[in-house]
């Protein structure tokens, strides 16, 4: 099929997905000091018995078997969905053989094991004499090792990534985490005492997963009828039919609590694969739930004993896992099914596709499909409650509408954090690696050779090149094979396949060898460029030679990737492409052009971190300054501290943008560099403005907009222009100038015409932030939604932050809903892993603001202490705003405190010359002197707050204060 060959077989070494389970004999050097050497050598006898009859009965292969001790392998030769139940019921044994092991020992000693379990990718060698049958390398035997290593005497510690949906099938202790060597997050592990009993583990299965209910409504509807026909008299069966993890035990449970509350008798059992297995176990689990004294023996009674119940109450049965089941279990379905007058529903839930002909076993099949893209969003949404918007749009890519990959990779997201950015999302489940490579090698051998060169071509896959790789193209019976399993189906554009699943993909390719996957990505980047259409992919060509090793061509194709998504303002995939360009430059050996190079990536990267500032870049900053230093021109270095400044001010850091802004004006002059010391003046400016320093920020934009303004020829998007504008029209509505600032907003968005551009984001934005201030609610809320919708456009997480929380606080304005105080809240905390200050200050004042109008008043508090600590580095927007908040919050307990808020709110306003915020201010005071009882101070503060009002068109804020001042009027008459 190709020159790239995998494993030659199942059975071949390599990369594979395992559960290895380690086990020692506990307190062992003390037994073998307390013991003669021929007595203890008969101890060590006795465990390898032990170990070699356990281990091959529940399918696992003994690796290594060194003193006392035993490492044991599940999933190799084959991979099996249940690897990791095995691993754990085999040490389960072992235990309890241990204990029985009937030897002569020292007074007062016993026998007990200390075991651990992990699961996950491993590199499997040839062993030999010191290294066991097998040489497993990677860190999945590290922890397991050290997981025996914590556990105590008779103690078996499983990760939670091995566990996953299978801890149902045991009794487990509470969770504990463990720090491991080279891990960041630490493991969840936890401690397995026993084998759940058949209630436990039903209960648990109901349990698992239980957020709250998302879609399913057609087929619900569909159930319940069957449901009311079967009441009536009408016996009905019906069979939810779905691969692994799409929600068929969710929805059946979501029925059957509903079956119960309209008088149904539920019973319920389910089938197990080889493991453990007995004949009709699914019926004799739902007779033990009954309490029933003498079970029946042969399937005829399980019938007869059904059919009693369904005369006297209307049952529901349902039998979970149908696809394992047993002859005797199908025996009996078909004789309930031909059961006839009775009020019976039977129910089960299999992993057969509806074609196939066991499917048989029900009346009628309900086939689950993804969940729809809303659905998805609502399913993430309850399990990652205010993460952001970028983040559960990538889960919802990678799940393909699975809702077990989608809760698997929101546990991954959570365990990373709400900073999370997916490469590969999956966190290294287990039991998830085993339930995918199960799949994998249940196909013929050239299947699953093509399904795992498609993984390594991506997740989209042109048939074009799948074909010039394998020979097989998308009509090819080995692709609709992928197909007809679930793996791939017709991509969105003729002429592509697709993964169904992004996490399955990413399982496949982590299972190919380093060698033949390095191999194959040289071979894929070498027919991309042999196409004619190779220009239009520098982003997949960027990919393949980075994982194909090839470092120069890399760097090369990942810079233009960079270029050409800034130019369409796609801020996260040019930030991705031009650190993925430094990177592969940081593999190249050292040289001055590279150097150079590496500078001027480093400031197109600025670009995108204006708009999207991540404080990492900081660092990239530092460096290229220290490059250009070394290896450049004075116009290079007052270029590349140009940039420094410039994302130090993106940042919030102020003082810092200052600082380097002026010395590389310097600089700049010095070089006889004009045009960059035009824009050096401008972010100069752009930078005191964000200090609240607006004398010297308003002379400064008005020197580089006056060059800009001469410079424009009309033709092009001028973002340099229009960002100056935007600076000097926020400065202008902070001083109350609100005309003057409005004609600098259309100014700056005729600058950019129609054009989707991080800087419109930034001028709406900016626009709603002035409406907010002049009390234009409305306005301000539909400024913010146009701000919002061009930053997802452009992928800026930053500008769609501050969107979404100025349209929430103008719905708080409006409509006191704490609701709108929650999404401030969720928005401010999608840029805490940032560590972005820039204007931080305003959320946190909107914040302290809403949080105490709420009732919640220590988090109200937490954020002024925020907003607060944001004033050191002159960030002074939010500040006035939160003392107010503060004031009012301290009026009725504290009234002294109240008013050092209120004189701090006035000093504020006044180091910022905010003509608004004194006025609104004053209308505060006087709030509080009316509360107190100071009605002549409270009115003199009201009619100089409804002047100032009324000179600055904020009708608002005048029909509040004229509003106040009549109210105590007429209480005061």
């Amino acid at each position: 099929m190709s020159d790239t060959h995998f494993d030659a077989g199942p059975s071949a070494p390599g990369r594979r997905y395992v559960a290895l389970l380690f086990a020692d004999l506990s307190h062992s050097t003390e037994l073998a000091g307390a013991m003669e050497a021929e007595d203890y050598a008969a101890l060590l006898a006795a465990l390898r018995n032990v170990y070699q009859e356990a281990i091959p009965k529940h399918g696992g292969v003994v690796v290594r078997v060194q003193g006392d001790g035993l490492l044991a392998m599940f999933g190799y030769p084959h991979t099996r969905e249940d690897d990791g139940r095995r691993a754990v019921d085999a040490a389960l044994d072992l235990h309890q053989s241990v204990r029985e092991l009937r030897l002569a020992l020292p007074a007062g000693r016993s026998l007990s094991l200390h075991s651990g379990v992990h699961s996950g990718l491993v590199l499997i060698g040839a062993g030999d004499i010191e290294r066991g049958r097998f040489e497993l390398l990677g860190p999945v035997p590290h922890i397991a090792a050290r997981l025996s290593e914590a556990a105590g005497p008779h103690e078996i510690l499983v990760s939670e990534e091995t566990l996953g949906p299978a801890s149902r099938f045991f009794s487990t202790g509470p969770p504990r985490q463990l720090q491991m060597k080279g891990r960041d997050a630490p493991l969840l592990a936890h401690p397995v005492a026993a084998r759940a009993d058949d209630a436990v583990r039903a209960e648990a299965r109901a349990r698992h997963g239980m957020s709250p209910f998302v879609g399913r409504a057609a087929e619900l509807d569909l159930l319940e009828q069957r449901l009311a026909e079967a009441m009536s008299g009408k016996p009905r069966s019906v069979a939810i039919a779905a691969a692994a993890g799409m929600g068929k035990t969710r929805l059946i449970e979501q029925f059957l609590r509903r079956a119960a509350a309209r008088g149904c008798r539920i019973l319920r059992g389910y089938c197990e694969s080889d493991l453990g297995a007995v004949p009709l176990q699914p019926f004799r689990q739902m007779l033990q739930s009954t309490g029933a004294e003498a079970p029946p023996e042969a399937a005829e009674d399980f019938t007869r004993w059904i059919a009693r119940l369904a005369e006297t109450q209307p049952t529901v049965v349902f039998v979970d896992d149908w696809h394992w089941a047993d002859d005797a279990s199908k025996q009996v379905l078909a004789a309930l099914r031909r059961l006839a007058g009775r009020r019976l529903l039977v129910m089960l839930s299999t992993r057969l596709a509806a074609h196939d002909e066991a499917i048989a076993a029900a009346a009628q099949t309900i086939p689950l499909a993804p969940l729809t893209p809303d659905e998805a969003a609502q399913a993430i949404a309850a399990r990652l409650p205010g993460t952001d918007p970028f983040v559960a749009a990538e889960i919802a890519r990678h799940a393909g509408g699975n809702p077990l990959f989608i809760e698997e990779l929101c546990h991954s997201a959570a365990l990373g954090g709400s900073g999370l950015r997916p490469g590969r999302l999956h966190g290294g489940a287990g039991w998830l690696d085993q339930l995918v490579e199960s799949r994998v090698q249940r196909l013929p051998p050239a299947q699953i050779e093509l399904v795992r060169v498609a993984a390594v071509i991506g997740n989209v896959v042109p048939a074009w090149l799948l074909s010039s790789i394998t020979g097989h193209g998308e009509d090819s019976p080995a692709v609709r094979g992928l197909a007809e399993q679930d793996f791939v189906f017709p991509g969105e554009h003729a002429g592509t396949l697709r993964f169904k699943h992004g996490i399955t993909r990413d399982i496949i390719y982590e299972s190919v060898g380093l060698h033949a996957r390095q191999q194959l990505h040289r071979r894929i980047a070498q027919a991309i460029q042999q196409q004619s259409a190779a220009a239009a992919q520098e982003e997949a060509l960027a990919c393949h030679f980075d994982a194909g090793g090839d470092a120069a061509q890399a760097a090369h194709y990942a810079e233009l990737a960079g270029d050409k998504a800034l130019a369409a303002s796609a801020l996260d995939r040019a930030r991705a492409q031009y650190r993925a360009a430094l990177a592969a430059l940081d593999r190249l050996p050292p040289s001055a052009e590279g150097a150079r190079r590496w500078v001027a990536i480093v400031q197109r990267l600025g670009l995108v971190c204006v708009y999207d500032p991540l404080r990492s870049e900081l660092a990239l900053s530092r460096r290229a300054l220290h490059l250009a230093e070394q290896f450049g021109d004075a116009a290079t270095v007052a270029r590349a501290r140009y940039w420094h400044a410039y994302i130090s001010y993106s940042l919030g850091e102020a003082r810092a943008a200052i600082a380097h802004g002026e010395r590389a004006l310097a600089e700049a002059e010095a070089a006889g560099e004009a045009r960059l010391a035009t824009q050096i003046v401008a972010t100069l400016g752009e930078t005191h403005a964000t200090a609240a320093q607006y004398g010297p920020a308003l002379e400064l934009l008005d020197r580089a907009i006056a060059i800009k303004r001469s410079h424009r020829s009309g033709r092009h998007t001028n973002v340099g222009l229009a960002f100056s504008l935007v600076c000097r029209a926020y400065v202008l509505g902070d001083r109350g100038l609100f005309a003057q600032a409005h004609e600098c907003f259309d100014e700056a968005l005729a600058c950019i015409g129609d054009v989707t551009h991080e800087i419109a984001a930034t001028t709406h934005g900016w626009r709603s932030a002035v409406l907010l201030w002049q009390g234009r609610w409305r306005e301000a809320r539909e400024a913010a939604r146009e701000s919002g919708r061009i930053a997802e456009a452009t992928r800026s997480l930053s500008q769609l932050s501050i969107a979404r929380a100025i349209g929430a606080h103008a719905d708080w304005m409006l409509e006191r809903d704490p609701r709108a105080v929650q999404a401030i809240v969720e928005a401010t905390a999608w840029l805490a892993p940032r560590e972005s200050g820039l204007f931080r200050s305003l959320n946190y004042g909107w914040l302290a603001e809403g949080l105490i109008g709420v009732g919640r008043r220590d988090e109200g508090r937490h954020n002024a202490a925020l907003a607060l600590r944001r004033a050191r580095e002159r960030d002074l927007l939010g500040v006035a705003m939160t003392y107010r908040a503060l004031a009012r919050d301290a009026a009725a307990r504290r009234p002294d405190a109240a008013r050092r808020y209120i004189e701090r709110a006035y000093a504020t306003a006044r180091a910022r010359d905010s003509a608004h915020e004194l006025a609104v201010t004053q209308l505060c005071e006087a709030e509080i002197a009316l509360q107190q009882g100071q009605a002549p101070r409270a009115f003199a503060l009201l009619d100089k707050a409804a002047a100032a009002f009324d000179a600055m068109f904020m009708a608002w804020h005048l029909r509040e204060a004229v509003g106040l001042r009549d109210r105590a009027s007429r209480r005061a008459g």
